[in-house]
């Protein structure tokens, strides 16, 4: 990266520290549920990403691990989880050894992968609300290239760009609030008293409110990860969301969000797979 983002990534990983022990607790994540068997993957990946038996998987942003136990426990993969926060890794070791799952978790930032991870893994994957965190995508996808085997796939489903920009503090309409991606690697700051995985905020406060982020164009993550080499198998777009994106939403039984009174037929998150030659 050319900029120094650190004071950025400081604040941040000061945020999600504090946040892992609101959701270890919170309905959204279910962590009960977990435990007893329940998957936490969506359906989005369980269709797209298949073939995982006896595979070597990388899960970067993993929080605090149960994705990354959940191709594990109930898909045979062999799992490495990597994330920048102490306290989740922490966190997901735990559940490792409570479960007795198989799993290696390394907290580094995604930054940081060349020079902490030498393995090679037939799979790559990240999912939900990871890209917002990352300024620089062409570092980012240079990571991704450095971590997989030839022929390995790499898998990400997230916030559709378009998602992104929704503006969740009108609930009498779908209006546009942010921008569609980022100028010159300056990010958004927000002061967010809680979190998304309890949008009524009721039960959490937090004592660090500052976050920053940025915004990425479609052509910008897809330029990424082509110019690290990588063959862009498929691209998929969906109007479901994996959260309340806006306070007309509602969950489905499948775990997805999708608007309850409006029906505007935008997309909330993409998904796409790449293939390293």
């Amino acid at each position: 990266m050319k900029k120094n983002y650190k004071s950025y990534f400081e604040a941040n990983q000061k945020r999600w520290d504090e946040l892992v022990s609101h959701h270890i607790k919170s309905r959204y994540y279910d962590l009960e549920g977990f435990k007893h068997g329940k998957t936490s993957l969506l359906p989005t990946e369980l269709k797209e990403l298949t073939n995982l038996e006896g595979k070597s998987l990388l899960h970067l942003q993993c929080h605090f691990g149960m994705d990354t136990l959940s191709w594990a426990r109930d898909h045979g993969a062999i799992v490495t989880g990597l994330d920048f926060s102490e306290n989740a890794i922490e966190m997901a070791r735990e559940l490792s050894d409570v479960l007795e799952i198989p799993a290696t978790f390394i907290q580094a930032n995604v930054y940081d992968i060349p020079t902490v991870i030498h393995e090679q893994f037939d799979v790559v994957f990240t999912s939900y609300g990871v890209l917002c965190w990352l300024p620089d995508l062409t570092g980012w996808a240079k990571a991704v290239s450095h971590c997989m085997k030839s022929g390995g796939r790499f898998y990400i489903v997230d916030t559709h760009p378009y998602g992104e920009m929704l503006d969740e503090r009108y609930s009498d309409r779908v209006s546009l609030g942010y921008p569609y991606t980022s100028k010159n690697g300056v990010p958004h700051e927000w002061e967010e008293d809680g979190t998304y995985a309890d949008p009524e905020g009721v039960t959490t406060i937090l004592k660090n409110k500052t976050e920053y982020g940025w915004y990425h164009s479609m052509s910008e993550i897809i330029n990424a990860l082509l110019q690290a080499g990588l063959h862009l198998e498929f691209l998929h777009e969906s109007t479901k969301g994996f959260f309340k994106y806006h306070p007309d939403m509602v969950k489905r039984a499948d775990g997805l969000w999708e608007f309850k009174n409006m029906r505007p037929e935008i997309p909330l998150t993409f998904s796409l797979l790449a293939r390293k030659p």
